[in-house]
């Protein structure tokens, strides 16, 4: 079913898709570490419950960029859709706990890192300031694509993404890039 002025995608396995994802509202709500390495270990559990390959990356406050290759099981709507509400429900399940208590179960695979978070962001904001700064977290609808053409395309579409920190003034050593996760990435 296509909806009203949804894009058109094409899917292909053997596709090099350049991807991009915003915050609702273009929120900034990756200022924040921990949000951040929330984001780096959805990724991680991601690659390992729909298997595709990275090529690079690049976390900003309030984008991401990825470049990447799908398998027959999963296509780009399927990966991308997995980790938004995955974060999604994360992000926002620490907010709303931390808001009630520091402590709250979390599902099997983040539950350590989550009740790490808990406890960093009620330290953070909710001790801090007597209230939360982030009340509920949501990503823009959709997504933006482009597959790859050529190995000019790629180049480029590779050097913007993994150094896209450099264009928005993020910090030099701004640790969100692939060029700092080389376990996660793929070879071409």
């Amino acid at each position: 079913m296509t909806y009203k002025n949804s894009q058109k995608r094409y899917y292909d396995s053997s596709y090099v898709y350049f991807i991009t994802v915003n915050t609702k509202n273009k929120q900034s709500f990756f200022r924040e570490k921990i949000w951040c390495d929330l984001w780096i270990e959805e990724l991680k559990i991601l690659k390992e419950l729909k298997p595709f390959k990275l090529f690079g990356f690049c976390l900003n406050y309030d984008h991401f960029h990825m470049l990447l290759r799908c398998d027959e099981k999963n296509n780009i709507s399927q990966i991308i859709k997995f980790f938004k509400e995955n974060f999604s429900r994360d992000a926002n399940k620490i907010i709303r706990q931390t808001i009630v208590s520091a402590t709250a179960p979390s599902r099997l695979q983040m539950n350590n890192i989550v009740k790490i978070l808990q406890k960093r962001f009620y330290k953070k904001f909710i001790k801090k300031n007597n209230h939360p700064v982030f009340l509920k977290f949501s990503w823009q609808k959709s997504f933006y694509d482009h597959v790859i053409r050529n190995e000019k395309d790629l180049e480029e579409h590779y050097n913007y993404c993994v150094y896209n920190f450099q264009k928005h003034d993020l910090p030099e050593n701004w640790r969100y890039t692939s060029l700092n996760y080389p376990e996660l990435i793929d070879s071409f």
